[in-house]
Formats: C-alpha cells, sequence, structure tokens
C-alpha cells in the first residue's frame, strides 16, 4: 500500500492489510526506454455477485408474466445464454506515468478489455483450466 501511494495515490486507499494484494512490475512499450507497468493482484475472497445468478432474471419474468419466479420451474426450454452476465476482467496492465491525462497505450488497452468465458458452476471453472 505505501508503494502504491506514490504510484496511484487514488487505488492506494482501497488496498490495506486485509485485501492480501500485491503488486507485480514489468517493462514494455513500443520505445526506448521501456515504460515500467504494474498490476494489483489479490490473494483475498472476490466476491462476483453475478456469477452466482448470472441469468436474465427479468427477462424470464416478463416470458412467464409472473411477480415470483422460482428458476427450478419457470426457466426457459431453449435457454441459450443470451443476456446472462458476461465477466470482463478489467485489472489489465497499467503504465506508472509522470502525466495525469495519458492517453491509453497499446499494452494498457489490450491487457484491460480481455473478456473470458466465465462458467457459473465451479467444477466446470476447475476443467476449463486444466
Amino acid at each position: 500500500m505505501q508503494l502504491l501511494k506514490s504510484i496511484n495515490p487514488a487505488e492506494a486507499g482501497l488496498l490495506d492489510a486485509a485485501s492480501r494484494c500485491h503488486i507485480r512490475f514489468r517493462l514494455g512499450g513500443e520505445r526506448f526506454p521501456p515504460l515500467i507497468y504494474y498490476k494489483i493482484f489479490s490473494h483475498g475472497g472476490i466476491v462476483d455477485i453475478n456469477a452466482f445468478a448470472p441469468r436474465d432474471y427479468n427477462a424470464i419474468k416478463k416470458e412467464t408474466r409472473k411477480e415470483k419466479i422460482d428458476i427450478k420451474y419457470d426457466k426457459p426450454e431453449n435457454d441459450n445464454h443470451n443476456g446472462w452476465y458476461q465477466r470482463i476482467e478489467r485489472n489489465g496492465w497499467r503504465p506508472i506515468s509522470d502525466k495525469i491525462l495519458t492517453p491509453g497505450d497499446k499494452v494498457e488497452l489490450e491487457s484491460s478489455e480481455k473478456a473470458k468465458q466465465f462458467h457459473f458452476k465451479p467444477d466446470l471453472r476447475k476443467k476449463d483450466t486444466a
């Protein structure tokens, strides 16, 4: 947290000892001298609420025309996962820069907008990574 205060004070306020995070640095860029990039990694538990309930419940509610739905009985037969939650990882490599409003460079833009397939069932997620 102390190191991040000198790099990016706005993000340093989000970290504390309980968050169990570390920062990794790397060199990169298209020109010499290279830029220094950093990325924050967490070892603690991160809860992604939408991963527990990825369906578009509002569309199911409109389709069934019920005030309350029970997903066990009211889910559509031909559910092709349209409108479901799509996880986008926005923790890309960020450059250390002395300029306040720098336009995003190529490495920063490519690494922060990677869309990953995220399955809501943990056993299928583990199978995909193996």
